[in-house]
């Protein structure tokens, strides 16, 4: 395959736009990536007390997923498209995704694992800790990463902190006010974690919920994107803990 056929495309040979309109606003602070990150559990907790049904979520997720993926491909497989497609949406990729999968197919794989297969209170959680702690972590830990002690690869112990203090107030957010304030949008069985029968109080299930986005986020399982690992990781953790 000669270099004028090949599919893959270098970052040099893209000048986007956006990035030369802000600068490191986008290329070393990554703002719109995560503005758009973060924005996902606000549209969630919309979405929730307009009492949108959360089985239907997933798949809804899927069928994003599905044509995500496939406009990947093609753009991985055809130089002019992938050229054409780091164009228009270059401020939300980081230059390491242009020739390879975008990171967002991650974030929709988690998603969809826990509307899938988890209950309403579940689900609202593993989304505000993937929104909001990821996206701590990664804040901090790019600005305060380098005073502190690496604890995984590219993972920063000032990330992990930022991520278990945001998870804390996510889930004492959630717990305490968010789903209290719309009794009339859950029912029982919808509901995983209950202050009257659960043995652990809302302090102790916020602070497990500030300690699995810290370790989800911060764990290197096989190098996997912490997009998927932190709604799997928090989904299964919290379906364990809410059950005693």
């Amino acid at each position: 395959m000669t270099a004028e056929s090949s599919p893959h495309v270098s970052m040099t040979s893209i000048k986007f736009k956006s990035h030369e309109l802000f600068g490191e606003y986008i290329t070393k602070h990554e703002l719109p990536r995560k503005i758009f990150h973060s924005s996902i559990g606000f549209i969630t907790i919309y979405l929730y007390t307009l009492g949108y049904d959360y089985t239907k979520i997933a798949s809804v997720l899927t069928i994003a997923f599905v044509i995500i993926l496939t406009l990947d491909i093609i753009r991985l497989n055809w130089h002019g498209f992938n050229w054409l497609y780091c164009k228009f949406v270059g401020m939300l990729m980081r230059p390491s995704e242009i020739n390879k999968l975008n990171g967002v197919l991650y974030y929709l794989l988690g998603l969809i694992f826990s509307f899938g297969f988890f209950q309403k209170d579940i689900c609202l959680v593993s989304v505000m800790l993937l929104s909001w702690s990821d996206t701590a972590a990664s804040t901090f830990g790019r600005k305060y990463g380098h005073l502190t002690p690496k604890i995984a690869r590219n993972k920063s112990l000032a990330g992990s902190l930022a991520a278990f203090i945001v998870g804390v107030i996510s889930v004492y957010l959630t717990y305490g006010y968010l789903l209290p304030a719309y009794p009339e949008l859950n029912s029982e069985q919808d509901i995983k974690w209950h202050s009257e029968t659960s043995r652990f109080s809302l302090n102790q299930i916020s602070l497990l919920g500030g300690f699995v986005a810290s370790f989800s986020e911060g764990i290197d399982i096989y190098n996997l994107d912490d997009n998927l690992t932190i709604p799997v990781l928090s989904s299964l953790f919290f379906a364990f803990v809410t059950s005693f």
